[in-house]
């Protein structure tokens, strides 16, 4: 995980409506995504390091407008398990939808790793 490219605080604006932007907090994004991979897809936090070094998405920050709103279309908890276990990981025993306790857990470690509250943040038009 290069910390040079995992920054918080990316502004990315909507060039075809200016009124719209997003903020992508990629080190937060990235963070989450490994203790997600820990927490609830059972590997340990060396093969979690290495599946997130050989993820594309997870090693450069997004380019523009589209490619940041892309990584909020699902929670961290579903690009986390196909990171880790693939499209189908539900087949494998993992929960499809975000496990019960999830809100909690998320909330500490949140705290705990000194990370932004949310991955991405939406201005619309006012």
């Amino acid at each position: 995980m290069d910390k040079e490219l995992l920054r918080d605080g990316l502004l990315f604006i909507n060039e075809d409506n200016p009124g719209e932007s997003v903020i992508v907090n990629f080190y937060t994004f990235v963070c989450l995504i490994k203790g997600i991979i820990i927490a609830y897809g059972k590997i340990s936090e060396a093969e979690a390091k290495s599946i997130i070094n050989s993820t594309p998405m997870l090693t450069a920050p997004p380019k523009n407008y589209l490619a940041a709103c892309l990584l909020g279309h699902e929670e961290e908890y579903y690009w986390a398990m196909i990171t880790a276990h693939g499209e189908r990981y539900f087949e494998k025993g993992f929960s499809y939808a975000v496990p019960d306790g999830y809100d909690e857990w998320e909330s500490k470690y949140i705290k705990d790793h000194n990370l932004k509250t949310h991955s991405l943040v939406y201005k619309d038009p006012e």
